[in-house]
């Protein structure tokens, strides 16, 4: 967590974290909260005016943490490696990411469950995850463009649905169905069902999307 919270503040966000994570955002009262931290529910709103600006503070603090970075240098180490191929790339994001989400979950599930009912919430992902992340994909997905690999449609349209697999998959086994087997074989079966929409060799199809 970030180095300028107290021990009673760490306390009460990974408190709200896992209640928020069980209950759900609305359900959960901050007597809860205070109970499961150890603190008085008065020290609460000593750090936190209200149990919205506590939720807020979750991706706030995750951009500030030690998690955050874990997750930014490990995409660092992705783009900057000389991948043989997309699918090799693509294999390791995979891999990579699931290792996060594993680690992660209760943050995650959190934050993926108030998203749809919190805007505000929803634009500091955007600024501190989505998009510094979507940049650089880019930038890998031209390379391979440029190398005849992957189909030239627009990158950002690739990364729509290279993303929408990859979220789908993950949250299916870790927020919906959890008790769904999840191995490694089933990680190389999203790779190829992914590169088969993406790969470069099916000419009928690219030519179409051109046309």
């Amino acid at each position: 967590m970030e180095d300028g919270m107290t021990e009673k503040q760490i306390s009460i966000l990974l408190a709200a974290i896992e209640l928020f994570s069980e209950k759900g955002y609305d359900a959960t009262s901050t007597s809860e909260i205070a109970k499961k931290a150890k603190v008085a529910e008065g020290t609460i709103f000593r750090y936190y005016k209200t149990k919205k600006d506590l939720l807020f503070d979750i991706p706030s603090t995750l951009s500030k943490s030690t998690l955050f970075e874990i997750f930014l240098d490990d995409f660092n180490e992705l783009w900057k490696n000389n991948h043989k191929s997309f699918e090799d790339f693509l294999r390791k994001l995979i891999l990579n990411r699931k290792i996060f989400v594993s680690e992660t979950m209760p943050i995650l599930k959190v934050i993926i469950q108030e998203i749809p009912f919190h805007p505000e919430l929803r634009n500091r992902i955007l600024d501190t995850v989505i998009f510094p992340t979507v940049n650089k994909f880019v930038i890998v997905i031209d390379k391979f463009k440029e190398q005849g690999e992957i189909i030239n449609i627009p990158s950002t349209s690739i990364i729509k649905l290279i993303g929408t697999s990859v979220f789908g998959y993950f949250f299916l086994h870790y927020v919906a169905i959890p008790t769904l087997s999840n191995d490694e074989e089933d990680l190389e079966y999203l790779v190829q069902y992914i590169m088969n929409g993406v790969r470069a060799n099916n000419t009928v199809k690219n030519n179409n999307l051109q046309e």
